[in-house]
C-alpha cells in the first residue's frame, strides 16, 4: 500500500472530538451501516434490497495492524508527536489540538478497540449494522470515532464492488438457466477489467470484492491482496487468457492483419484460449472475411489440459447491445445480423435442449 500516515487519516473535524465529548465518558460504541440504495441501478424490476459484506479481514490486516504498526507504533513517538503537530498546528492553527492522547496511544501500543461482525460473505439488509466497534479502556473512548473516517473509506468500496458483482451473477445466472446456457461458464462471464480505470494502484483492493462473485479477472493485484490478507496460497480465485491489445494489432499492419490473426492463432497460442481485439481496421470485415479465411485453422487449434481451444473475437467500439446482437430482427448485412450471427453463419453450433443456438465452442465474443 502507499504510504499512509494511519493517525492521520481522518477528517479535520475529527482530531477536536476528544476533548468535546462529556466528561466521564468512557465507552463509545458505534456501528457501520449500509443506509440506502437509492442509487444502485434496479436489477429486474427492483434494486437490490442486500448488500454482500467482505473486506473487514483485509482491512484489520493490512491497515488496522500493518499500516499502524509499520507507520505509529514502531516509530519514536517524538517522530509521532512532532509530525502529528506540525500537521495539526500548520492546519488549524497553533496549540490547537492538544496530542497527549495520541502520545498515550503510542505508549500504550496497539489500539484498544473491539470489532464485532457479522461472518463476511453474508447478505445484509439494508439499514442492518455489518459490523460495531467500541473502545475496550475508558481512556481511549475517543478513538473509537476517530477511525470512522477511514472504516468508511476502506470498506464501503469493497461492499459495494462485492455487492454489484453478486448483483450481475444473479442476472447472468437467471439468464444461462433460461437459456440453457452452462452454468460453470457463468463464473468467468463477468470478467474485471477494472484496475486500468480506478483511481490509484491501491484501489485494487476493491477489485478484489469482484472475485466473491466470479473467477475471471485481469487485476493482478486482486489476487495478491486475498493471498496476503485471506490466505488460500495454493487456491485457485481468480484468472484470465492471453489477449491482445490495440498497439498489438496496429503493430501487425492494415494490409497483413489476416497474418496477425493466423500468427497469434497457430504460432503464439496455437491451444487454449485466446482473446483477439478485432476493430482495430474494420470489425466487421474481421469477423466474416478474415474469420472465415482462417476457419481451418481455428477449427485445428488443439485443446489445452481442460479442453478449451477458443479464438475469442473482441470488438471494443459502438453500443454493445448492437454490436453483439445487430440492429434488426431479422437482418441482411453484418451490421444488422451482429456478431453472434455473422458467427454462428460461418461456424455453426449446436441447438441445446431449451431450443437455443450455442455458438461452436472453438469461437466467442467478449465486449
Amino acid at each position: 500500500m502507499t504510504y499512509i500516515d494511519p493517525i492521520t487519516a481522518c477528517d479535520f473535524y475529527k482530531v477536536g472530538h476528544k476533548a468535546m465529548y462529556p466528561k466521564g465518558t468512557e465507552v463509545i460504541y458505534s456501528n457501520f451501516t449500509p443506509r440506502s440504495n437509492k442509487l444502485a441501478p434496479s436489477s429486474g424490476n427492483a434494486k437490490p434490497n442486500k448488500v454482500l459484506f467482505y473486506g473487514l479481514q483485509g482491512f484489520i490486516k493490512s491497515f488496522l495492524i500493518e499500516q499502524f504498526n509499520t507507520n505509529f507504533f514502531k516509530r519514536t513517538k517524538e517522530e509521532v508527536i512532532a509530525k502529528y503537530n506540525r500537521r495539526m498546528n500548520t492546519s488549524l492553527g497553533q496549540g490547537s489540538v492538544d496530542a497527549s492522547h495520541i502520545a498515550a496511544l503510542h505508549d500504550l501500543g496497539y489500539l484498544p478497540i473491539e470489532i464485532k461482525a457479522l461472518p463476511e460473505g453474508s447478505l445484509v439488509d439494508i439499514k442492518v449494522p455489518v459490523l460495531t466497534v467500541k473502545n475496550t479502556l475508558p481512556e481511549f473512548f475517543w478513538l473509537t470515532n476517530y477511525l470512522e473516517t477511514v472504516f468508511s473509506n476502506e470498506l464501503w468500496k469493497q461492499i459495494t464492488t462485492a455487492t454489484t458483482a453478486f448483483e450481475y451473477r444473479k442476472i447472468l445466472t437467471r439468464y444461462a438457466k433460461d437459456t440453457g446456457a452452462p452454468l460453470d461458464f457463468v463464473l468467468w462471464q463477468g470478467h474485471d477489467f477494472s484496475y486500468r480505470g480506478l483511481s490509484g494502484i491501491a484501489d485494487a483492493t476493491s477489485s478484489s470484492g469482484h472475485l466473491t462473485s466470479f473467477l475471471g479477472t485481469d487485476t493482478i493485484p486482486a489476487i495478491d491482496y486475498l493471498e496476503a490478507y485471506y490466505g488460500g496460497l495454493n487456491t485457485f480465485v481468480g484468472g484470465s487468457v492471453p489477449a491482445t491489445e490495440h498497439s498489438v494489432m496496429c503493430a501487425g499492419g492494415k494490409e497483413t492483419e489476416e497474418e496477425t490473426f493466423r500468427r497469434l492463432i497457430t504460432e503464439v497460442h496455437p491451444s487454449g484460449v485466446v482473446s483477439i481485439v478485432s476493430d482495430t481496421w474494420d470489425f466487421w470485415h474481421t469477423l466474416t472475411v478474415t474469420s472465415a479465411n482462417l476457419k481451418q485453422e481455428i477449427l485445428n487449434r488443439t485443446p489445452n489440459e481442460i479442453g478449451l481451444a477458443k479464438v475469442v473475437f473482441r470488438p471494443d467500439s459502438g453500443d454493445p447491445a448492437d454490436i453483439l446482437c445487430g440492429t434488426k430482427l431479422v437482418g441482411n448485412t453484418p451490421e444488422e445480423k451482429g456478431a453472434v450471427e455473422c458467427l454462428w453463419d460461418i461456424f455453426g453450433g449446436t441447438i441445446n435442449a431449451q431450443g437455443y443456438k450455442m455458438l461452436n465452442e472453438r469461437v466467442g465474443l467478449i465486449y
